[in-house]
């Protein structure tokens, strides 16, 4: 069973190898032919096809049953010395059993096909010694062309692996983003809503409301890290509705949203953290905050902006205590993207920050 499993794990491997022997045996019986028809000999296509094909087949035969050994006692690590005699012995084996076969097998479609056999075994024991040299030839082909499939294939393998963990990567920075969202947010938010339960109730049932569609949208996110721009935007807009229910008129953010973009991929709580830093910053210099979101295509790339009028960059440097969301958002975009994206804060002239993010187009995930 193991055998068969291995062939079944293997078997696109071995195919190659087969149609490689299959294409040696085409070469080997053009060769003779043309050596005939050079002498001026007659062509014998039916010794020329006994001949070649006994040798390929036998030997297409024999990879499959080569390449399990191989696998089964690898020639690396501590037993390479005591494995490179195993392999030696088996070459040997290996080159008995080929050419016994090899002639074992002819003799009988000589017979059918009518040719004599007079001359065809002379100096048999000769011949082994001639055709090991072959067959120990072919056996370490089998062995290198065996080596770079695995390697290929482990190749392969690791790109797979690193792609999962790459995604397992972003996904776990995701989930960690949702379980850091602003404590101060959530609790702050609450204290309005208990300020407004008497003497506004309406408005505290909104903003009640929208914390709970929030969090639902947030904490369900976890299946995925990417969605379309426009559930983003939507997003966001439900955090800004309870911001806007604690600042009130304080708060005035714009949206700028080009059409075609609104279908694009885009990494899920994206915009949040960069508008909450953006609230908190502005509040802080001037108590008003007034942020523009701007979402635009431009060829095949995502232009994202996010503006505000808070204190912008002291001495070029972002404060440190934002650690919550834009070090992740950063840390997100580079496994996401790599050197596709950039990621920018400059302070305009005319104040304030300007945040832009820019990453490739994708109208799917």
């Amino acid at each position: 069973m193991r055998l068969i499993d291995y062939l079944r794990t293997n078997r696109k491997e071995i195919l190659i190898f087969c149609l490689i022997g299959l294409l040696l045996f085409g070469i080997n019986v053009g060769i003779l032919v043309a050596e005939d028809i050079a002498v001026d000999a007659e062509i014998k296509w039916v010794f020329y096809l006994i001949n070649e094909g006994t040798g390929t087949l036998i030997g297409v035969a024999s990879v499959p049953l080569l390449f399990y050994f191989f696998n089964r006692y690898p020639l690396e690590g501590g037993t390479f010395f005591p494995t490179l005699l195993l392999y030696l012995g088996i070459s040997l084996v290996y080159g008995f059993l080929y050419t016994s076969i090899m002639y074992g097998s002819r003799v009988p479609l000589y017979h059918l096909a009518g040719i004599s056999l007079e001359g065809k075994f002379n100096g048999l024991y000769y011949r082994y010694l001639m055709e090991y040299f072959k067959q120990f030839s072919t056996f370490w082909l089998v062995y290198v062309v065996y080596r770079l499939l695995q390697e290929s294939r482990t190749r392969r393998e690791n790109a797979i692996k690193t792609a999962e963990l790459k995604q397992l990567l972003v996904q776990s920075e995701l989930e960690a983003l949702q379980m850091r969202l602003n404590p101060h947010f959530f609790f702050n938010t609450l204290n309005t809503i208990s300020s407004l339960i008497h003497d506004q109730p309406d408005k505290a049932d909104q903003l009640i409301t929208h914390l709970g569609d929030f969090f639902r949208k947030v904490l369900t996110a976890q299946d995925k890290s990417m969605h379309q721009m426009e559930e983003e935007i939507r997003l966001t807009q439900q955090y800004l509705s309870i911001m806007k229910g604690r600042f009130e008129e304080n708060l005035q953010v714009d949206f700028d949203i080009d059409p075609d973009a609104r279908l694009a991929m885009t990494p899920i709580l994206l915009f949040q953290p960069l508008v909450e830093n953006a609230i908190q910053y502005s509040m802080q210099h001037n108590n008003t905050c007034h942020a523009t979101i701007s979402i635009q295509k431009r060829g095949d790339q995502l232009h994202c902006q996010v503006k505000d009028n808070g204190p912008g960059l002291a001495n070029g440097r972002f404060p440190q205590q934002t650690g919550i969301g834009l070090h992740t958002i950063m840390s997100r975009l580079e496994r996401l993207y790599r050197e596709q994206h950039q990621f920018s804060m400059v302070s305009p002239e005319e104040g304030g920050l300007c945040i832009e993010i820019k990453f490739p187009y994708h109208a799917e995930a």
